[in-house]
This record gives structure tokens, sequence and C-alpha cells, in this order.
């Protein structure tokens, strides 16, 4: 079939239908009342240019090759190939489903004929205003001559010019068109359904006009605003424009219409009509689980919805509120290029697992070796609280998400039957032997490939554990309110993570340590420099050896500049000399199972019968996530190795030419000069000098904190307030005296029962919570490392307190208050 109604199965698919039909089938599909007809499908298309070589030779014509900077030509070469679609003529078999879709509308009906590219109306790239629309179009003939001016225009040199930007290849673009009974509006606009001015994800924006909706759409009019409360539809704001003109029908096509002077100053729409279309852009928004923009249309006090589609593009700004937990030092280039590159192939590969828009830009990047998140696009996924679940019923509410997000259940099985290629991949590679730079160049080839691959999945499961925490929260606040966190906490805290049996294998160590009084007297008499050199002559030698075989790869910077466990021992021994003085009891398992336990009995109790079943089903997938994310993880970390024995390689050959000194200086280099020097595109030279430049920045960097707001510096006032702000990350109170740790190099300087101050922490941190009386961090909240490690050990903590390592100085007494999320000065 060539043509398809809105109400046909294959019509959802953007491959058959581009991105506006599949768009207007789905939402057909979900009951919104949406204006009826049919799809010209890509097959028609094909169809329409399958016999003609001149058409076919045209359109190979923009390739590569093509001088796009050239816009004369390309005007040119456009108008040629748009003239040669208009001499073309539908085949029969097209004609005779066109004639038996059309003949079930009156004959007096007036169409809308609008293209709808396969690479239109896409998350990434909205081809706004490229493709062409015709409205008000009446009879077979003219139908059929404005579908073809709607393929044609799929050559208009603004849409060559579009794809070209966005690197899409010419000879994939094809195109379906929807012919769509028209609405003789009598109000008409768009709606937002959040505010995308103000980046706020609790306000509905509308614009609006009389008339038809191409005023409004087109940019070129007055039109009304009105700012909406997104929980009750209340009127927050409004902007009436003087509306002189409106766009009508005309008897073949439209026309301009002054609009009378006692209608221009007053608001076209009444409250209720506003409500009516907030309403609808919720229950769309809710229906895609993500943010959209809405065409509506008002005939005869009837709301018909012609179109939707995501919002994905906001103005950059650049902070280090998301990234600042994740990467909290500087990185150098080398490590930012391949970390970059895996983690936006994932961005997409995890979007579209999760059925959700992908996103072609940069989600992080970095400037002057910090790196920063793209925060509007960030909040602009994250916000998507919208969850779309009715949580009057735990049951189908749980039935909601699994079919919002199907991949709930299969993500963690799947990555589990991937992890055993993953490490394969890795033991292989370990084993390799590098006897020349060629086979350097090569390991680094195949290390990236590696976990670039391992990786794609990986940014799903955080989304999803952020996801799964909001819908427990939210239920949590429903059944027990202020006392919310408490049960959070509780039921977010897991032994059985990875990191959580690494600390048991520190911890076995320290306790053979402890009841060697010999051992125990070396520990306390040498530091962990001159420990490094001994411990291998120690008779707990093979257990330390076992445990650097097991957990080496462990990093202690985010960036594999920095050695790992395996590396620096003596990280480990710094570890083991905190754990010393620990609580070495082994009831404190069994206690907070039991405390889980009866914590979950007592929900249960507050919950109804037919709830049960969704609500442990919940707290499964819970622990299912957060345990997964913590072994994602650990299993990452082993790629550090790797990078490193690359880096090492490449650095030793690199040090042969007098390039330079020190092997791991190749870190300074970024990646793609290293392809460019390995496929004989750069001199030495050039080489040399990006490396001697960039590691300058970098230590110069290094001594700066970096501003939290990307161009603004932070005003710090120090010690004004006694009260510093931040999030809540583990409930409690604790009162004591900061240590600010910066690095490991501060790891064997911190005092018993002191608080933790840090930018951020990482599992290589965990012994210090052993004896730490609280916890605050600069960045991070309820999911980050520090937030989840303080639940487990019961200490409270504070995060996200902007300036923290600023204002706090080591010795100042303070009161850190978990719940509240607050910091008190007291000194």
């Amino acid at each position: 079939m060539q043509i398809l109604k809105f109400s046909d199965k294959k019509a959802t698919i953007l491959e058959f239908c581009g991105g506006k039909g599949a768009n207007l089938a789905k939402l057909t599909k979900a009951g919104f009342k949406v204006p009826q007809g049919f799809i010209i499908s890509v097959k028609a298309y094909y169809k329409f240019i399958e016999n003609n070589k001149n058409v076919k030779n045209l359109i190979e014509s923009f390739n590569h090759t093509f001088d796009y900077q050239d816009l004369d030509k390309l005007e040119k070469q456009s108008k040629i190939l748009r003239k040669a679609f208009l001499e073309l003529e539908f085949d029969e078999q097209f004609l005779k489903e066109f004639d038996e879709n059309l003949k079930e509308f009156d004959e007096n009906t007036a169409f809308s004929v609008r293209s709808s590219s396969t690479m239109e109306d896409l998350n990434s790239a909205a081809f706004a205003g490229a493709h062409d629309t015709f409205l008000n179009i009446y009879g077979r003939d003219e139908i059929l001559k404005h579908i073809k001016l709607c393929f044609a225009s799929l050559w208009q040199s603004r849409a060559i010019l579009y794809r070209e930007e966005k690197n899409f290849f010419q000879n994939e673009a094809c195109m379906a068109v929807v012919v769509q009974k028209m609405v003789n509006a009598d109000f008409a606009g768009v709606s937002f359904s959040i505010n995308p001015v103000k980046n706020r994800n609790d306000e509905i924006l509308i614009n609006a006009n009389y008339g038809l909706g191409e005023s409004v759409v087109s940019g070129e009019f007055d039109v009304d605003e009105y700012s909406l409360s997104k929980s009750d539809f209340s009127l927050l704001s409004t902007h009436i424009a003087k509306k002189e003109i409106c766009i009508i029908q005309d008897k073949l096509g439209t026309k301009e219409e002054k609009v009378s002077k006692e209608k221009q100053e007053i608001p076209c729409l009444t409250e209720e009509k506003l409500r009516q279309i907030a309403k609808l852009n919720c229950d769309v928004e809710n229906y895609y689980a993500f943010a959209q923009d809405i065409e509506w249309a008002i005939e005869k006090n009837e709301l018909y919805l012609l179109q939707a589609r995501a919002i994905t593009t906001l103005a950059e700004r650049w902070t280090r509120d998301e990234s600042a937990e994740r990467y909290p030092n500087v990185i150098t280039p080398f490590t930012w290029d391949y970390v970059d590159k895996a983690f936006h192939i994932s961005l997409e590969y995890s979007f579209k697992m999760m059925n959700l828009p992908s996103f072609k830009g940069k989600w992080f990047a970095s400037f002057n070796n910090y790196i920063y998140g793209n925060q509007n696009i960030i909040w602009l996924y994250m916000q998507s609280g919208n969850l779309g679940i009715d949580f009057k019923n735990l049951n189908i509410a749980l039935e909601q998400i699994l079919q919002k997000y199907p991949h709930v259940y299969e993500l963690p099985k799947q990555w589990m039957r991937d992890l055993d290629y993953y490490l394969k991949g890795i033991g292989a590679l370990e084993n390799k032997v590098i006897s020349d730079n060629k086979q350097a160049f090569d390991f680094l080839d195949d290390v990236v490939k590696l976990g670039t691959m391992y990786f794609r999945p990986n940014i799903a499961i955080s989304i999803t554990q952020s996801l799964l925490y909001k819908i427990l929260k939210i239920l949590l606040e429903k059944l027990v309110g202020e006392k919310s966190s408490f049960y959070f906490d509780i039921l977010t805290s897991f032994d059985e993570s990875k990191t959580a049996q690494v600390n048991e294998d520190l911890l076995s160590l320290a306790k053979l340590i402890a009841k060697d009084p010999f051992l125990k007297s070396e520990f306390e008499k040498y530091n962990s420099k001159e420990l490094k050199e001994k411990i291998f002559g120690y008779k707990i030698s093979q257990q330390f050896l076992k445990f650097l075989e097991n957990h080496g790869h462990r990093e202690i910077e985010f960036d594999p500049y920095h050695p790992t466990w395996v590396e620096a021992p003596e990280v480990v021994i710094d570890n083991i000399k905190l754990l010393l003085n620990s609580d070495f009891s082994n009831n404190k398992k069994f206690q907070k199972k039991k405390i889980y336990f009866d914590t979950k009995n007592e929900l249960f109790a507050l919950l109804p019968k037919e709830w049960h079943f969704g609500f442990d089903e919940l707290l499964n997938l819970v622990k299912t996530y957060t345990l997964l994310d913590d072994l994602e993880h650990y299993e990452t970390t082993r790629l550090s190795i790797l990078v490193r024995k690359a880096v090492k390689a490449i650095g030793k050959h690199f040090v042969k030419l007098g390039i330079i000194k020190d092997p791991t200086d190749v870190f300074f280099a970024h990646m793609q000069t290293i392809s460019a020097y390995k496929e004989g595109k750069i001199t030495i030279d050039k080489v040399r000098l990006e490396i001697e430049k960039e590691k300058a920045q970098y230590f110069e960097n290094s001594k700066k904190i970096p501003a939290w707001n990307l161009g603004e510096e932070d005003e710090i006032i120090e010690n004004e307030s006694e009260i510093l702000e931040g999030v809540a990350g583990s409930i409690g109170v604790s009162v004591g005296e900061v240590y600010l740790v910066h690095s490991k190099d501060d790891f064997s300087h911190f005092p018993k029962d002191a608080i933790l101050v840090a930018r951020t922490t990482n599992p290589a941190w965990t012994p210090l919570f052993y004896t730490a009386k609280g916890v605050i961090t600069e960045s991070g909240g309820a999911l980050s490392h520090g937030a989840v490690t303080a639940r487990e050990m019961k200490l409270p903590a504070v995060m996200s307190v902007r300036n923290a390592m600023k204002i706090l100085k080591n010795g100042m007494k303070v009161k850190v208050d978990g719940g509240k999320g607050r910091v008190y000065i007291l000194n």
C-alpha cells in the first residue's frame, strides 16, 4: 500500500510516514481529537521517482563533493530538480488508492496538504519551515498537484542546506505527505508544556490569535501570550498584543484579514479555553512522557489537536550543577576526548532504548580542563517528572511505568549478558604484548572500541535509577509525609553493592592487622609510602596482593592520568590505616537487614492490600538498579588500567623521538592529534607543542576553583551567614570540626570524628566515612556516592553546598543537618 489512514498500524512508523505523519497517527491511536485524513507514504515517493533517471541523477549531484558554499549554484540546481518533480506523473495503483481514500470525505471538504519528511519533526532536527505546507486545498486535481509540490519541497535549497548542516546524507532524504481535513479555526495557536523561555516545568506557555494558526507559527504577527500554572491551570500572566491581522480560509488557500478594532486589544481566548488547551498539552506530554509543544485550533467551540512534537532545543547554559559530582577536578585533554565520544554515543543509545527523544548536541563539555553540563538540556530531559503516572493504585502505576519504559526489566538482564563479553575483552587486552609503536596505536583503538561498546547502555542505568528513586520518593511523601526522607534512606541502602564488598575486603585486611601486635605497631609507626616498600615482606602480603588483583583497577580520581590502586598501593594502605580504629562488630549487617525488613512491613501496613505486589516490585527494582549502577561503575574503571597501558606504550615511542620526557605526558595530547600523527598528517613538532601547551594550561587550571556558572565568577562572602544551604543527602544531625579533603594526599591526615568536606567523593574514598562524623560535599544529590555511602554508614550528609571548600576552613565547628540539607557554622 502506498497510502495509509491515520488509524492504520503502519501509519505510526516514521520510516513509512515521516515525522509529522507518524505523530498524527500515534495521537489518533491514543484517542486525541485529531482532524482525520490519510498519509501518502514514502513508498509512494519512491514509486513516483523510480523510473526517472534525470531526477535520480539530479538528486545524486547533491553529494559530499557539492559546493554548498555556492548559494547561487545551489538555488539553480534546486530549482531544476523541483521543476523535474512537477513534470512526473503518479502511477495507476497510486491513483486508485488515492481515490478510495478521498471518497470517504464530502466532495466539498477542504484539506491541508503537509510535507512529512522522514527527517522532519525529529527530536534532533525539527526542519521547521524547511518543507512546504498548503492549506485549504479543494478537489482531486488540486490535492494531487500539491502532493507533488510537497515532494518537490524536499529539495528546496533551504532544506538541502539544513540537511548538510545536520550531517544527513542527501540521497537518504525522502518524503511522505499528510492529507488532512482542514479545521476552519476561529482561534488557533501553539502551546508549550514547559516555559522554554524561563526554563520552568511548572508553567504552560500558550500563544494564540484569531483565525488559522499560520499567523502564530510564522512568527510574523503580533499574538497573545498566556502563562498558566501546570498544577491547577490558573492564569499566571498575560501579554495581550494588538492583533491587527489574522489568517483565514480563502476560496483556494488562505488570505490575511484585518481584525476588527473592538477585538484587537482584548484577549482572544477565555480562561476556560486556556484551561482546555493547557490540559490538552499536559495530556499529550503525559502520553509521550516528555515535554511537548502542540499546534491546536478551535472551531465552533471544539478544540482540535493538529500536531505535537518534543521540545529538545533550548539555549545552552553551562554550569557545574551536574558535572561537579562526576568530574570534580581538572581532566586531561586525552581523557576527555575519549570519554566525550563514548558518553554521547551512550546518550543516544540509552535515549533510544528508553523511548526518549534523541539529542545530538553536547550534554557535557570541557572548558579550561573542567567539565560543565549543558544545564538547560539536562533540566529538560531530567525534569520529565511529569511521569504521567496515576498513584491512586500502585499496581496500575507500575503497569504505566513499564508501558512507558519497557526496558526497565530487560536492561539489567541484557547488561549482565553483555558483561561477559566485555570482561573477556578486558582479559585479552590485559594479556596483550605491545612490542612496537604501531601495536601501541592499534591497542589504544581496541581499548576505545571495547569501552565505547560496553558503555552504550550505562547512561540508561543511571537515568532509570533516578526515575525509580523519584517514584519511590513521591509514594513515600504520600504515605508518611515529612518522615519520607527517613524511610527513603533505609529503603535505598544495601550491603550487597560492589562497593560494600570492596569495603568488606578492606576491613578483613584491617582485622588481620589489628589482631597481630607486630603488624599493628608497624602500621602505627610508618606512613603509607614507607609501608608500601615493606608490606610485601609481611605475612599478610598474599592477602594484600589478592586484594590488589581483585580490586586494583579502582580509580583514585576519575582521570586515568592518575594511577589506580594497583599502581599506587599506598592509597589502599592509607585506607587500611583509617579502618584500624573502626568497630569490627559482625552484627551490623544483620541489624541493617532487620531494619530494612521492619520498615518494609511498616509501610505495607499503611498500604491497601491490593498495592502490596506493586510496592514490592518497586522496591525490588530500586534495589536492582541501585546495585547495578554501583556495579557498572566498578566494571567501567577496569578500562583505566588499559588506557594507562596504551598511553605508556605510545609515550615510550614519543620519549624516543624526544617529544616528551614522561610517557604519561601523552594524556596532554588530544586524541585527534594522536590519530593525525599515526596517519602521518602532522609533524612531531606539532605534537610536542600541543603537549607542552596543554600540560601548562592543565596545571595552571588545577590551581583554580572553577566558576560554578561558566562566564560568571562566584561571589563569596565568607562567614557572613551562619547557615549554608544544600541538598539533603542522608538524615541525621552531627556536630564536629570540619576537615577538607582535596585529594588522596589528605587521606592519611584525616582526623577521627571530623566532618568530611570535599568537592565530591568516589568509592575509593569510602574508608574515610568509617572515621567521619558527617559529610559535606559541593556537588551531588541523593544518588551521589557520598549520599549513598553516608546513608549506608548512618552518617548525616548534606550535598551540593555551593563553595563549601572556599567558605569552610579546617578546624571550624559546624552542625550538619542531613534531613534539612543545612550546615550551621558554629564558630
